[in-house]
């Protein structure tokens, strides 16, 4: 057995290479075994003879390979015929165990690697089982002595063939097995070959104790040998001493630690990359670090450069002034801004970086838009190609730019995107006005385009239907075709001068049109010239002016006279007055002017209608006209304003003045006659204003003013009346116009005050107060309302100044609520009808008092009844708002206006309050003392309370107890006082019940 094992795991490792060889020498070597079998059978007791050809054949064929099988059956065979005892039997016993090791092999194989050595004994027991029954079998011969003899032979054979398949086994994993640790070596040196770095085993200190991979050519460590070196004599100290740290380091951490270093070598200094890792050995061994070094100056290189480019590319980036970058992540995180953006954009980069491009840039109308389409882009649906958008500035305008996207991969999967943008907007600029240019070219206005020798370019329609021909009639000609024959020589000679030295040439034109026609028309010509100066093209642009001509005579006409009454207008008045000036100073004769407006012409008008009224100046006209000579000038400045301006009046300014009185007197006589109007007498009266001149003393607008100025002296006078100019009233005027612009200042400097008049019960309690303005003028004193607030009123700073009122009394009701006695106490505001007029009045109202925290049922607003006249829906809506929240309403001098039940019933009013002057003489006057008892009768039928301002004496407030009056308010309870006196003045006073 020994011999055999021997010789199998000889062949088959001296024959590996070479497979088929090896399974002929298998095969060979079991013939031999076979032969050597048949040549020394074994005989029994009982003569049989017994040979060990079938454990071999049966072995081989189920452990080897089928081919060395076969080649040992056939020599076995060979030897068979060769002794000459080729019989049925002998050639049965060497098919059977071939054909049962065949089957083994077929199936024991396939079982997992733990159950075959079990199926082999079994394969042993029952395929010798089976060669020595057929074997005793075909001998023919049993007996019990032969049957004993049976089971020893199949045991022994079956023994042999177990112990001869296990050491043909053993000896094939042992070859498997070296062949793999072979194949893993090679593979495992081939893999270390192919490392372009130094590989090597390092002791603690440093030595060099194995080199796995071949140093030659290794820029790392360039030395032919590195086996038993040391470190120190291949690198300098320095670099040496942190390599034998960092093999300490990895030592006693136990983990791969990573380093690089940089070598001098002749040719420059080179970079190195390196890593440490722990070898895990016996117990007992010496710790060993495996190093592996690479060059990395390549790569390092390759990085700074690609460093150093991006650099550059990012500085190009950030300085191109062209075109705005923006770099974003597919989040649309912002993570690139370049200055362009900057000045584009108006955001700063820190202002923007890591926010969402979408909110930063796209309008919010198109950001969903834009979010789907980069969407698409990210997702590689499709290109996204450049396209004009509008982005926002910061300032929240839009701007146009071209945009354009481009992806950059970032490596490790990361992308980063770029957006570049091109501003549009001087393009779109140049667009729009070459869009406005081609309408232009198009538009009513003939034009003609020629080149510098004034050969015709181009024409437009325009200019087709002014000469009558058509563009291809013209186009090559020369102006000169248009030729009327009415200009001469020196007339293109000026208009040649002027367009060399100006390049412009304005003025009318006659030219002849296509069917012959003169026409005039007026003819622009600029000259268009290029960088260097020289003229390439000429543009004229020409009007028909036709019609204009023909209506200038009738323009001239209507600029100098009123069309509805044909009289000189305003314009013609001041050049004959400038005249009349100029001839009295030569003459030395006064003149004068008669300023003259009709009373209450808006009533007519509002009335009877505008036609009526348009009646009546023209029979006004007419009227003036017969009263004054032919040589007086009667002229009428619009509206119902005439002016007559006498000249050649007495050299004596009493005489001439007599005589001007004397023409107005006349005109007011015959102006008070009745008029006309289709059928309707109307009766009219004049107010005149008289103001004498004599040369150039006086300016001719200050004239006019000056006769209007007595003008409104008449009307103040009672109308239907003439009053002459009086330096008193230009003071009066003067004074006006002083007290307008204090007026502003006051405002503006906060002049004014709030005085509060107290309102008193039938007891005497203070229930309220009437808020009065008062104005501390700082070199005139306490200005009188009575003065400035008409003033307020027509120059409409009645609106700032009510408003300061009504903040003022809300913080004064603030102030009383703070102080039990004077916390339910009223205050009544005066709002004038310009204030409560305004769209907002009350909403400005509420927002005070949700500014101030005032009480609204605590604020009172005092109307007069000339606010209702006009618009009463509005109002009602106006006040309607104010009384949801609380604020009261009060009438104020009821009975003195237009008074109407109808609107008393529809307002929401609160309170009625009657004037002074019905209070003043209710004592005396009956009508007043009947005027005032029907005040307090309907006031209580309507529910609504009444208070009586203007009660200065102890009768008056009896009187008015007696029929019912209430609520009082005057000198007889206190005078207005200021906010600290009117305090003392309540806390005086409510504790008593009697004035």
């Amino acid at each position: 057995m020994l011999a055999i094992s021997l010789s199998y795991s000889f062949i088959i490792r001296s024959l590996r290479r070479r497979p088929d060889w090896s399974h002929a020498a298998v095969g060979a070597l079991f013939g031999l075994l076979g032969m050597i079998g048949m040549l020394n059978p074994s005989t029994m007791s009982s003569g049989l003879a017994v040979s060990t050809v079938p454990v071999v054949l049966t072995v081989v064929a189920a452990v080897s390979n089928p081919w060395s099988a076969v080649l040992s059956a056939i020599l076995v065979l060979a030897m068979e015929a060769h002794l000459h005892t080729v019989t049925a039997t002998s050639v049965a016993m060497v098919l059977m165990p071939v054909s049962l090791g065949l089957l083994y092999r077929r199936g024991g194989a396939s079982l997992p690697k733990p159950w075959q050595a079990y199926a082999l004994g079994v394969f042993a027991v029952t395929s010798q089982g089976l060669s020595v029954g057929m074997m005793f079998l075909l001998q023919a011969r049993a007996s019990p002595l032969l049957e004993a003899e049976a089971v020893t032979v199949w045991g022994v054979h079956a023994l042999a063939a177990w112990v001869l398949a296990r050491i043909v086994l053993d000896a094939q994993d042992r070859l498997n097995s070296e062949n793999a640790l072979r194949m893993h070596e090679a593979r495992l040196r081939a893999t270390v070959n192919a490392i372009p770095d130094l590989l090597c085993l390092l002791s603690r200190d440093g030595h060099f104790v194995e080199v796995l991979s071949g140093p030659d050519g290794n820029v790392a460590l360039p030395h032919a040998s590195l086996q038993g070196q040391s470190l120190h004599q291949l690198l300098s100290p320095d670099e040496a001493d942190r390599l034998v740290e960092q093999i300490s380091n990895t030592l006693q951490s136990g983990q791969t630690l990573n380093f690089e270093y940089e070598l001098p070598f002749p040719g420059g200094g080179r970079r190195f990359e390196g890593r440490t890792h722990a070898l895990d050995g016996d117990h007992g061994d010496e710790p060993l670090v495996v190093l592996l070094a690479r060059d990395v100056t390549h790569r390092h290189a390759a990085a700074e450069a690609l460093r150093t480019s991006e650099l550059r590319f990012r500085s190009l980036l950030q300085n191109m002034d062209a075109v705005a970058v923006q770099g974003f992540s597919p989040d649309g995180r912002i993570s690139y801004w370049n200055r362009a953006c900057e000045s584009l954009y108006g955001y700063p980069a820190q202002d923007v970086l890591g926010h969402n491009y979408l909110d930063v840039l796209v309008p919010a109308e198109n950001r969903r838009d834009m979010k789907d389409l980069l969407d698409r882009m990210l997702a590689g649906q499709e290109s996204l190609a450049p396209r004009e958008m509008y982005l926002l500035h910061r300032s929240g305008r839009e701007i146009p730019v071209l945009s354009g996207h481009a992806m950059v991969d970032a490596g490790g999967g990361q992308k980063e995107y770029f957006r570049f943008d091109i501003d549009l907007t001087e393009r779109k600029r140049t667009e729009a006005e070459l869009r406005v240019a081609a309408t232009a070219f198009e538009a009513q206005e003939g034009m003609m385009v020629t080149d510098a020798q004034r050969k015709i370019l181009r024409v437009n329609q325009a200019f087709t239907r002014i000469s009558g021909y058509e563009d291809s009639e013209v186009i090559g000609q020369t102006p000169t075709m248009f030729s009327s024959g009415w200009h001469d020589n020196a007339f293109y000679e000026s208009m040649n001068l002027s367009l060399a030295k100006t390049g412009t040439w304005e003025g009318e034109m006659w030219n002849r049109r296509k069917n012959g026609e003169i026409q005039p028309q007026w003819l622009h010509i600029t000259a268009v010239t290029d960088e260097s100066g020289a003229v390439t093209h000429f543009v004229a642009t020409a009007t028909d002016i036709t019609q204009r001509k023909a209506a200038e005579d009738q323009i001239r006409q209507l600029a100098f006279y009123d069309p509805l009454t044909g009289l000189p207008n305003r314009r013609m008045l001041l050049d004959r007055l400038r005249y009349a000036l100029a001839s009295s100073a030569r003459s030395q004769r006064w003149g004068a002017l008669l300023f003259i407006d009709l009373d209450h012409f808006k009533t007519l008008n509002d009335t009877l209608g505008h036609d009526k009224g348009d009646m009546l100046l023209q029979q006004v006209a007419h009227r003036i006209q017969d009263t004054v000579r032919e040589e007086d000038t009667v002229a009428r400045l619009g509206g119902d304003e005439y002016v007559v301006m006498l000249e050649g009046l007495d050299s004596e300014r009493e005489a001439a003045a007599l005589q001007a009185t004397s023409v107005g007197e006349k005109i007011i006589a015959k102006l008070n006659w009745p008029y006309q109007l289709a059928g309707h007498e109307y009766h009219s009266t004049p107010s005149i204003g008289l103001t004498l001149f004599s040369g150039h003393e006086v300016e001719v607008d200050e004239l006019l003013k000056q006769a209007d100025l007595a003008m409104y002296q008449a009307k103040s006078a009672g109308r239907n009346a003439l009053r002459f100019f009086d330096p008193e009233m230009q003071r009066a005027v003067t004074q006006r116009a002083e007290l307008e612009s204090d007026l502003r200042l006051a405002i503006l400097y906060a002049q004014f005050e709030l005085y509060y008049q107290a309102q008193v019960d039938a007891s005497g309690r203070v229930i309220g107060a009437e808020g009065l303005l008062r104005w501390h003028h700082p070199t005139r004193g306490m200005v009188s309302p009575a003065e400035f607030i008409p003033v307020a009123e027509e120059s409409g700073q009645i609106l700032p100044l009510g408003s300061w009122v009504l903040e003022a009394a809300c913080a004064q009701l603030v102030d009383w609520a703070r102080d039990p006695e004077s916390a339910d106490l009223t205050l009544a505001v005066n709002v004038s009808a310009r204030q409560f007029k305004q769209q907002d009045f009350a909403e400005h109202v509420l927002g005070l008092l949700d500014y101030t925290g005032a009480n609204p049922t605590r604020l009172k607003l005092e109307l007069t009844e000339s606010l209702l006249a006009d618009n009463l829906d509005d109002v009602i809506v106006k006040m309607s708002a104010l009384r949801a929240r609380g604020v009261g309403f009060s009438l104020d001098d009821f009975g003195t206006g237009y008074s109407s039940l109808a609107y008393l019933k529809r307002l929401p009013l609160d309170q009625l309050k009657i004037d002074q002057g019905f209070v003043r003489d209710v004592l005396t006057d009956p009508n007043d003392s009947a005027i005032v008892k029907t005040i307090l009768a309907l006031g209580n039928t309507l529910g609504m309370k009444v208070i009586a301002e203007g009660v200065e004496t102890l009768a008056q407030k009896e009187f008015l107890m007696e029929n019912g009056c209430n609520s009082f308010q005057g000198y007889w309870f206190s005078r207005p006082l200021s906010a600290q006196d009117f305090m003392v003045y309540v806390h005086g006073r409510q504790g008593a019940h009697t004035p």
